[in-house]
Protein backbone atom coordinates (compact mmCIF):
# COMPACT_ATOMS: atom_id res chain seq x y z
CA UNK A 1 0.00 0.00 0.00
CA UNK A 2 0.88 3.58 -0.85
CA UNK A 3 1.72 6.18 2.13
CA UNK A 4 -0.39 9.47 1.07
CA UNK A 5 2.87 11.38 2.14
CA UNK A 6 4.60 9.76 -0.24
CA UNK A 7 2.42 9.91 -3.51
CA UNK A 8 1.58 14.11 -2.33
CA UNK A 9 5.80 14.39 -2.26
CA UNK A 10 5.78 12.58 -5.65
CA UNK A 11 3.14 14.74 -7.14
CA UNK A 12 4.47 17.64 -5.85
CA UNK A 13 7.99 16.45 -7.25
CA UNK A 14 5.86 16.03 -10.73
CA UNK A 15 4.21 19.39 -10.90
CA UNK A 16 7.68 20.84 -10.11
CA UNK A 17 9.76 19.22 -12.80
CA UNK A 18 10.50 22.10 -15.97
CA UNK A 19 8.54 21.49 -18.74
CA UNK A 20 10.24 21.61 -21.79
CA UNK A 21 8.28 23.16 -24.86
CA UNK A 22 8.16 21.22 -28.36
CA UNK A 23 10.35 23.10 -30.79
CA UNK A 24 8.69 23.47 -34.10
CA UNK A 25 11.80 23.37 -36.73
CA UNK A 26 12.03 26.79 -38.42
CA UNK A 27 11.38 24.95 -41.71
CA UNK A 28 8.04 23.85 -40.59
CA UNK A 29 7.23 27.04 -38.75
CA UNK A 30 7.81 28.84 -42.61
CA UNK A 31 5.66 26.30 -44.13
CA UNK A 32 2.88 26.43 -41.56
CA UNK A 33 2.67 30.44 -41.58
CA UNK A 34 3.01 30.17 -45.56
CA UNK A 35 -0.24 27.80 -45.62
CA UNK A 36 -1.85 29.80 -43.21
CA UNK A 37 -0.89 33.07 -45.50
CA UNK A 38 -2.19 31.18 -48.71
CA UNK A 39 -5.89 30.41 -47.20
CA UNK A 40 -6.23 33.71 -45.64
CA UNK A 41 -5.61 35.25 -49.29
CA UNK A 42 -7.54 33.17 -51.01
CA UNK A 43 -9.92 33.21 -48.99
CA UNK A 44 -9.97 37.38 -49.03
CA UNK A 45 -10.10 37.24 -52.64
CA UNK A 46 -13.10 35.26 -53.14
CA UNK A 47 -14.47 37.84 -50.13
CA UNK A 48 -13.60 41.09 -51.62
CA UNK A 49 -14.84 39.09 -55.57
CA UNK A 50 -18.22 38.52 -53.69
CA UNK A 51 -18.53 42.32 -51.91
CA UNK A 52 -17.81 43.82 -55.63
CA UNK A 53 -20.54 41.93 -56.90
CA UNK A 54 -22.53 42.55 -54.46
CA UNK A 55 -22.32 46.33 -55.01
CA UNK A 56 -22.56 46.16 -58.15
CA UNK A 57 -25.74 44.37 -58.58
CA UNK A 58 -26.87 46.81 -55.70
CA UNK A 59 -26.23 49.95 -57.65
CA UNK A 60 -27.79 47.91 -60.81
CA UNK A 61 -30.80 47.57 -58.99
CA UNK A 62 -31.25 51.13 -57.06
CA UNK A 63 -30.58 52.51 -60.54
CA UNK A 64 -33.39 50.54 -62.15
CA UNK A 65 -35.82 51.44 -59.22
CA UNK A 66 -35.09 55.08 -59.75
CA UNK A 67 -35.40 54.95 -63.22
CA UNK A 68 -38.64 53.15 -63.24
CA UNK A 69 -39.98 55.10 -60.32
CA UNK A 70 -40.04 52.39 -57.87
CA UNK A 71 -37.78 53.71 -55.29
CA UNK A 72 -39.34 52.46 -51.98
CA UNK A 73 -38.57 51.40 -48.50
CA UNK A 74 -36.99 47.72 -50.53
CA UNK A 75 -34.47 50.43 -52.89
CA UNK A 76 -33.49 51.45 -49.29
CA UNK A 77 -32.77 48.32 -47.64
CA UNK A 78 -30.59 47.62 -51.56
CA UNK A 79 -28.42 50.67 -50.49
CA UNK A 80 -27.96 49.57 -46.73
CA UNK A 81 -27.16 46.11 -48.38
CA UNK A 82 -24.50 47.76 -50.73
CA UNK A 83 -23.16 49.74 -47.59
CA UNK A 84 -22.92 46.77 -45.85
CA UNK A 85 -21.37 44.73 -48.12
CA UNK A 86 -18.35 47.52 -48.27
CA UNK A 87 -18.18 47.98 -44.64
CA UNK A 88 -17.38 43.77 -44.51
CA UNK A 89 -14.67 44.00 -47.31
CA UNK A 90 -13.35 46.92 -45.45
CA UNK A 91 -13.08 45.43 -41.83
CA UNK A 92 -11.95 41.85 -43.46
CA UNK A 93 -9.12 43.79 -45.23
CA UNK A 94 -8.86 45.53 -41.16
CA UNK A 95 -8.45 42.26 -39.35
CA UNK A 96 -6.90 39.85 -42.14
CA UNK A 97 -5.43 41.74 -44.42
CA UNK A 98 -1.68 42.21 -45.29
CA UNK A 99 0.32 39.15 -44.23
CA UNK A 100 2.71 38.86 -41.03
CA UNK A 101 6.01 38.43 -42.95
CA UNK A 102 8.69 36.19 -41.50
CA UNK A 103 11.19 38.65 -41.49
CA UNK A 104 13.62 37.46 -39.23
CA UNK A 105 13.10 40.63 -36.69
CA UNK A 106 12.07 38.39 -34.50
CA UNK A 107 11.25 34.75 -33.99
CA UNK A 108 9.30 33.08 -36.69
CA UNK A 109 7.59 31.25 -34.04
CA UNK A 110 6.26 34.55 -32.91
CA UNK A 111 5.15 35.77 -36.25
CA UNK A 112 3.74 32.29 -36.72
CA UNK A 113 1.38 32.93 -33.52
CA UNK A 114 0.49 36.41 -34.08
CA UNK A 115 -0.87 35.16 -37.73
CA UNK A 116 -2.77 32.83 -35.61
CA UNK A 117 -4.24 35.03 -32.73
CA UNK A 118 -5.59 37.37 -35.69
CA UNK A 119 -7.46 35.10 -37.78
CA UNK A 120 -8.63 33.47 -34.29
CA UNK A 121 -9.50 37.13 -33.24
CA UNK A 122 -11.28 37.82 -36.74
CA UNK A 123 -13.23 34.17 -37.27
CA UNK A 124 -14.05 34.30 -33.53
CA UNK A 125 -15.78 37.73 -34.53
CA UNK A 126 -17.54 37.21 -37.49
CA UNK A 127 -21.03 37.92 -36.34
CA UNK A 128 -20.12 41.28 -35.59
CA UNK A 129 -18.19 42.68 -38.42
CA UNK A 130 -19.20 40.20 -40.99
CA UNK A 131 -22.94 39.37 -40.30
CA UNK A 132 -23.97 42.36 -38.50
CA UNK A 133 -23.23 45.08 -41.22
CA UNK A 134 -25.45 43.50 -43.61
CA UNK A 135 -28.64 42.56 -41.00
CA UNK A 136 -30.14 46.39 -41.35
CA UNK A 137 -30.34 45.93 -45.41
CA UNK A 138 -31.62 42.00 -45.15
CA UNK A 139 -34.09 43.40 -42.53
CA UNK A 140 -35.01 46.83 -44.56
CA UNK A 141 -35.89 44.76 -47.78
CA UNK A 142 -37.77 41.35 -45.98
CA UNK A 143 -39.95 44.47 -44.38
CA UNK A 144 -40.31 46.12 -47.23
CA UNK A 145 -41.15 42.92 -49.24
CA UNK A 146 -43.57 42.09 -46.21
CA UNK A 147 -45.88 44.93 -46.63
CA UNK A 148 -45.86 45.01 -49.95
CA UNK A 149 -46.92 41.63 -51.31
CA UNK A 150 -50.27 40.34 -50.70
CA UNK A 151 -51.49 38.86 -47.41
CA UNK A 152 -51.18 35.47 -48.91
CA UNK A 153 -47.81 35.88 -50.16
CA UNK A 154 -45.94 36.93 -46.56
CA UNK A 155 -45.43 33.58 -45.73
CA UNK A 156 -43.39 33.16 -48.23
CA UNK A 157 -41.74 36.56 -47.29
CA UNK A 158 -41.18 34.85 -43.68
CA UNK A 159 -39.81 31.61 -44.63
CA UNK A 160 -37.04 33.95 -47.13
CA UNK A 161 -35.79 36.00 -43.84
CA UNK A 162 -35.81 32.33 -41.26
CA UNK A 163 -33.56 31.05 -44.09
CA UNK A 164 -31.24 33.83 -44.53
CA UNK A 165 -30.97 34.06 -40.83
CA UNK A 166 -30.14 30.42 -40.70
CA UNK A 167 -27.57 30.54 -43.34
CA UNK A 168 -26.41 33.60 -41.23
CA UNK A 169 -26.54 31.63 -37.59
CA UNK A 170 -24.13 28.86 -39.83
CA UNK A 171 -21.95 31.16 -40.93
CA UNK A 172 -20.99 32.64 -37.69
CA UNK A 173 -20.92 28.94 -36.12
CA UNK A 174 -18.69 27.75 -38.84
CA UNK A 175 -16.05 30.47 -38.14
CA UNK A 176 -16.37 30.09 -34.63
CA UNK A 177 -15.40 26.58 -35.17
CA UNK A 178 -12.48 27.71 -37.16
CA UNK A 179 -11.53 29.90 -34.23
CA UNK A 180 -11.71 27.16 -31.76
CA UNK A 181 -9.18 25.20 -33.79
CA UNK A 182 -7.72 27.81 -34.35
CA UNK A 183 -7.14 28.27 -30.13
CA UNK A 184 -6.37 24.63 -29.99
CA UNK A 185 -3.22 25.17 -32.64
CA UNK A 186 -1.88 28.40 -30.36
CA UNK A 187 -2.58 26.35 -27.36
CA UNK A 188 -0.47 23.55 -28.58
CA UNK A 189 2.08 26.16 -29.51
CA UNK A 190 2.49 27.27 -26.71
CA UNK A 191 2.12 24.38 -24.09
CA UNK A 192 5.24 23.48 -25.93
Amino acid sequence: MTNTNDMNEMGALWKAQAVQPRALPADEIHRQHAALERRVGRRNMIEYLTAALVIVGVVGLVLLDVRLGAFGIGTVGLILLGIGGGVVAWQLHRRTGGAMPIDGARPSIEAYRDSLRRERDALASVARWYIGPMVPGMVTIYAGAFLKVPPGGRLFVIALAAVTAIAMAWVIRINRRGAQRIADELESHERG
